[in-house]
């Protein structure tokens, strides 16, 4: 009886370390670095990395209250489109993307206050920005924290 005991203990004690951090996504609005006021607007960088966290299967449990995380993710973003001249130009001399997303993002311990991980990125678009944020947090991160 004391082995089981003992045994269920350890297993229980495993189970509990073994639980995923729990992350609340913390983004503030995208600022649009250009001229147009709305365009910046309709981006959800935070459900953009939630969803990034999901799709790149990164071992964190995003909860949507705040008192039940451990982990705090804060953002800041902005995104620019270029001018339409800029457009034309690009396009008649094969140049590059029409749109630029820079962000950067933290990763807060909020019992201590702590960083415990920080990401600036520069991408075509705020979801690849975010996949990018999820990929390095799992592979530089998360799994030599172990």
């Amino acid at each position: 009886m004391k082995r089981t005991l003992v045994a269920l203990t350890l297993f229980a004690s495993t189970a509990v370390a073994a639980d995923p951090p729990r992350v609340y996504i913390e983004a503030a609005e995208t600022v649009d670095a250009g001229n147009a006021k709305d365009k910046a607007k309709q981006i959800d960088f935070g459900s953009a990395i939630a969803a990034a966290l999901v799709k790149k299967q990164v071992p964190v449990a995003v909860v949507t209250d705040r008192a039940k995380s451990q982990w705090t993710i804060k953002t800041v973003s902005s995104q620019k489109e270029d001018t339409t001249g800029t457009k034309v130009a690009k396009m008649v001399f094969g140049g590059g993307g029409f749109t630029k997303f820079e962000g950067a993002i933290q990763v807060i311990d909020n019992e201590s206050s702590a960083v415990l991980y920080a990401y600036n990125v520069k991408k075509g678009n705020f979801q690849s920005a975010a996949e990018a944020f999820a990929k390095h947090l799992k592979d530089d991160y998360l799994s030599k924290r172990k």
